[in-house]
């Protein structure tokens, strides 16, 4: 196993180090980013910053 940091919260956590894909955030940060993904088709136009 290999301990490396999470690019949200900077938390360090476990992580295997021959994984096809390797893991970027802890478990709490891929959670919270699974549901932002999952509820992407609500946001409305109108709710977009202007930038």
């Amino acid at each position: 196993m290999k301990i490396v940091k999470c690019r949200d919260c900077d938390k360090e956590f476990e992580t295997n180090p021959n994984a096809r894909y390797p893991r970027r955030y802890c478990d709490s940060c891929s959670l919270e980013r699974k549901e932002a993904y999952e509820k992407i088709d609500e946001i409305k136009f109108e709710d977009c910053d202007d930038e």
